[in-house]
C-alpha cells in the first residue's frame, strides 16, 4: 500500500479510487465507485443515487476472482460517504471471516 504524506494509507490505484458517471441526466442521479484493498483483497463499493437516497453494492475480489457480490438494496444511505463507510466496514467483516475459516499453512 502506498503511504500518504499525512501518514494514512491510500489506495494503490489512485486513478480508480473514486470515479463516477451520470446515471440519468434528467433526474441528475449518479453512480460512484470506491476502490480499496484490505488484506490482499480488492474491494469495490458501488453507490447508486436514487430519489430516496443512496443504495450500496459491494464486490470483493481475491487475485482477480470474485469472492463476494453483495447487493445491499434494502438499506438507504444519506450520501455517498455514508454508503462508502458502511461498505468498507461490511467488507472488512467478510474478509476477516473468510480468512479466519482458512487453515494456517
Amino acid at each position: 500500500m502506498a503511504q500518504r504524506k499525512g501518514g494514512g494509507l491510500m489506495c494503490p490505484r489512485a486513478d480508480l479510487r473514486l470515479f463516477g458517471r451520470r446515471h440519468a441526466l434528467k433526474a441528475r442521479f449518479q453512480t460512484l465507485i470506491h476502490h480499496a484493498q484490505y488484506r490482499c483483497h480488492d474491494i469495490r463499493i458501488i453507490a447508486v443515487e436514487s430519489a430516496q437516497g443512496w443504495r450500496m453494492k459491494l464486490h470483493i475480489l481475491y487475485q482477480g476472482a470474485r469472492v463476494v457480490r453483495d447487493r445491499g438494496t434494502d438499506q438507504l444511505y444519506l450520501d455517498f460517504s455514508h454508503a462508502r463507510i458502511a461498505g468498507m466496514l461490511h467488507a472488512y467483516e467478510i474478509v476477516d471471516m473468510r480468512l479466519a475459516k482458512k487453515p494456517d499453512r
